[in-house]
């Protein structure tokens, strides 16, 4: 139940980074600005494995208890 905010934000992550690849553009809206795709691609993929860290740092934890 912990986890439930980390797997949002990585599943809104992983749609977001594939709809830009299936629907390609030079820039894209990123927070009301116009960012470079790739840079928009990196702030989602570093989001995702962000939350994927913080979910494995949170199991070791409770394993070590």
């Amino acid at each position: 139940m912990k986890h439930i905010f980390s797997l949002l934000i990585i599943g809104v992550a992983c749609y977001k980074v594939a709809q830009s690849f299936m629907h390609p553009e030079i820039t894209t809206q990123f927070l009301g600005m116009d960012m470079n795709v790739w840079a928009y691609r990196l702030i989602w993929t570093a989001a995702a494995v962000l939350s994927g860290y913080s979910i494995i740092k949170e199991r070791n934890k409770e394993l070590e208890k």
